[in-house]
Parts: C-alpha cells; structure tokens; sequence
C-alpha cells in the first residue's frame, strides 16, 4: 500500500512540474472557473454560454491559450473550439485476474456553432466531438485483455474494452433546435445517450462505471465508445418538470446467433444503421423534477424507463440471444449546504446522490444495481474549484446461468449469481485553471460477481492528470 502511494505521489509532483514549466509565465485566476469541477476525460458537452462572451479568458482557462485573439473574436461570432487531455493511470494492487499498472490517455477535440451568432438562426447548435485514445500498456498474459481487474461492472468508465488497442472516431455530431422560447428542442446525428439521460451530475468524476449510469445499462446504452446515431426530443413541461425522450441506433447490442457475434458497433460507423435497421433500437424516456429547499439548497430527481429492441447476446449458457430487454431506473441529487446562493446555482455544495437501476434477470446479467455517495466542490476555502467525493456501489447479478457466469482466473466459466461491491473516494485539485489532478482510490468485492465468487477483491489507487486545450 505505501508504495503504490509513493507511486501515485510521484507521479503527481512530476506532472505538476511538466505543466508548471510550460505555463508559469500565463496569469491564472483560478476564480474564474466555475465551482461545479466533476469533470469527465471522454464524455463532452458543448460550450457553456459564458464561453460566447468577450470577457471569457481563454488565457486563463486554456493550456492554448486565445491563438492571439483569434479565439475570442470566434466565439463572439457563434464558433468555439475546445480540447481536453487527461491521462489515466491505474494500478491493480491486488485480486482480479493480475496485478499491476494499466492506463490510457483519452483524448477530444470539440466544436461547438451557436447558428444565432453566425448566421441569425434562433436557437440553433451545430455539436462536433472527436476522440482518439491508446493504451499506455500491453495486455495482461492471465486474461488477454488491456485491464486485468475483472470487473464487469468497469472499474473505469473512460477506459476501452479490453480487446480493443486504441480509438480513432468521431464520437458526436448533432444538430439541436430549440423552439418555443427553449421549451422544446430536438437534436438529431450521432451523440452520447448518457449526457441527456441516466446522468447524476455529482457523480459525474467517478472513474467506475456505476457511477455514469446503473450497471443494467451496460450492454446496451449507446455511450462512449459506441455513441450512436440518434432523434431526442426534450420538453421544458413547467419551470420544474422536463421530459426527454431518446430514439437510438442500438445496433451494437444486435446478436446474430447464426455467427454468434454482435454489432456492428455504432461508434466507428455513421448513421447507415440507423436508417436500414432490423428491429434494433435502443429507446429511453426520463422525466426530471426540480425543487429548492432554499436558496443554497437546490434537488433533482428523475425516472427513467428504456428498452434494448431486438435480438441481443447473453453473458451466458444461452446462444440464442434474447429479445427486447427492458429496464427502469431513479436518480436523485440533494445539496445538502452551501456557503452562497451562487455557488449553489452553479452546482456547488455538498451534495447526497444515487442512482437505482432495475432489469429483467431472465435478460440482463445485472438483475438491480445501487450506486449512492456525497460529494463536494465549491466549499474549501481559498479552493473554488477544488472537489471531492465518496461513492458507494452494489450491482447484483442473475442467478440464471444461461443468462450470466462470472469468470474463473484461468478463463473459464464460473457461477451466476452473486454481486460486484464497490467504494471509491477522490480528490481534485484544480491547480490551474486550465488543469487538473485527481488521485483516487477504489476496492471491489468479488469483481464479476458469481457465487461462490472466482476472483479476489481488487484494491486500486488512481490518478488523473487533466488538461483544457
């Protein structure tokens, strides 16, 4: 334990010192960055509005910088360009298939067109995101795969799956309308299902899985790194109530049992499959409320309800697939204090959170899960953008072997049943604007489940290394 500590300490100090040399000499307020700092390496949303305006500092806020004014006179125009960088680096200390380092460097560049700006267009907004991301390690010689922990869950949500070297892709390209003073808008093209729905807010920093949408959700929600060709819809129905609705390509959860594959995946491809499509779809509705015990302590909660259509492959006994598997799920975010209404009003506070997701045992391996914590960013003194967060998760598997088996060490079938536990706790230091460090830690009992479990609990220490571009 104390060396993998040593480890994630060096490894600290010596990223802080690479970037302190590049960008001493750039004032950085660290106050211009807003409190609400639960950053994700791979999910990416577009410009805020605040970007758009002339005192917006780029300077401050960018590793880039303002390209000698160019940036700022773009985005005044309606075009804003952004990039992020963060290496993730992971070592399995202990349990799973094998131990040691593993990691990847998930990198984005974005675009973002408000069409009112460039062109008159009321409520227009042209989103581009590209992705690229190669592991840092080879494979590992126990399973053959890039991540040796054994989680089905994910110990990391920004990681690729193991069979997969690296990602070179356009992620998101939509263009959304909003109408009716912005009480209904609509986009269509390929986007992330989990930036509209299945998203807490709080947990968004979290590097398993769990934490970006329940683990019922797993073979089937159209994210990264399948993101997906997609018609959503979303609905203002009074000041506290929306409504959303997503119709996605789910082609890459389609099961051929005559080959015994699935796919083809959406992320690498454009929308051909969305348009000759047979009977795979993936469809979800959430419906939000909004609420504010006080000034300082804004809630949300939401229900969601979805199904995977069509044809889809088991994690089990089961070769002939099943078909349109359902699932619901709740989510909640409470601030619990805050120390000014607009730091609230930004996302700031301690805040409770969770997430429960529920699926049908006899066609998902995860029959419920459970993912809970408290996190908080805007309250350290002297520390605006700093966070940090606790997170609790449980997810239970099938008992229906043909629907499920875990995974014994020497690759072989194990049981069904039993359940993945885990707790991670982070902190994010935002030692410049324009960059970040998040060390962290993480166990999970019995990765991949099964009963008895095959694999030994996984203890891990973590560290992000973030970069805006």
């Amino acid at each position: 334990m104390r060396e993998v500590l040593s480890k994630i300490a060096a490894l600290a100090l010596f990223a802080a010192a690479v970037v302190s040399s590049a960008g001493d000499a750039r004032a950085q307020h660290l106050t211009s960055r807003r409190p609400d700092q639960y950053p994700s390496p791979t999910v990416k949303l577009p410009a805020a509005g605040h970007q758009f305006d002339a005192d917006y500092s780029w300077e401050a806020n960018t590793v880039t910088g303002d390209w000698y004014g160019m940036r700022s006179e773009l985005a005044q125009n309606g075009i804003i360009f952004g990039g992020r960088y963060v290496p993730v680096l992971m070592d399995n200390t202990r349990g799973g298939f094998d131990t040691g380092f593993f990691g990847a460097g998930p990198f984005g560049i974005t675009t973002t067109v408000d069409t009112e700006r460039l062109v008159g267009h009321k409520g227009g907004l042209l989103f581009f995101d590209w992705e690229y991301y190669s592991w840092y390690n080879g494979r590992f010689p126990t399973n053959n795969q890039f991540e040796p922990t054994g989680s089905y869950v994910g110990v990391n949500t920004n990681l690729l799956d193991g069979d997969t070297r690296r990602l070179n892709q356009v992620a998101q390209l939509y263009y959304q309308q909003a109408m009716f003073d912005d009480t209904i808008k609509w986009a269509f093209g390929k986007l992330d299902a989990n930036v509209p729905f299945a998203a807490v807010q709080a947990a968004g920093a979290f590097q398993n899985s769990i934490a970006m949408f329940p683990s019922t959700l797993n073979p089937f929600i159209p994210s990264y790194q399948n993101e997906a060709t997609a018609l959503c819809l979303c609905s203002q129905v009074t000041d506290s109530v929306t409504g959303k609705f997503g119709w996605f390509d789910g082609t890459s959860a389609a099961f051929d049992p005559q080959t015994g594959t699935s796919g083809p995946a959406t992320g690498p491809r454009g929308p051909s499959t969305f348009f000759n499509n047979d009977g795979h779809w993936f469809l979800i509705t959430e419906w939000d409320v909004e609420w504010k015990l006080d000034a300082t302590r804004p809630g949300t909660a939401g229900v969601g309800a979805w199904v995977q259509t069509g044809l889809t492959a088991t994690s089990g006994t089961n070769t002939n697939g099943v078909r349109d598997v359902p699932g619901w799920y709740l989510q909640w975010q409470q601030v619990l204090w805050s120390p000014s209404e607009s730091i609230a009003s930004d996302g700031g506070g301690i805040a409770y959170f969770g997430q429960f997701g529920w699926s049908d045992p006899d066609k998902n391996p995860v029959h419920w899960s459970l993912m809970t914590g408290v996190s908080a960013t805007g309250v350290f003194p002297g520390r605006p953008a700093d966070a940090a967060a606790m997170m609790f998760a449980y997810s239970d598997f099938t008992s229906n072997s043909g629907i499920y088996q875990s995974t014994r060490r020497n690759g072989a079938p194990g049981p069904s049943g039993g359940h993945e536990l885990s707790l991670e706790a982070f902190y994010i230091w935002q030692w410049k604007s324009w960059s970040y460090l998040q060390p962290g830690l993480m166990w999970i009992n019995s990765p991949g489940g099964g009963n008895p479990a095959p694999l030994d609990d996984n203890f891990m220490a973590y560290l992000l290394i973030g970069f805006e571009l």
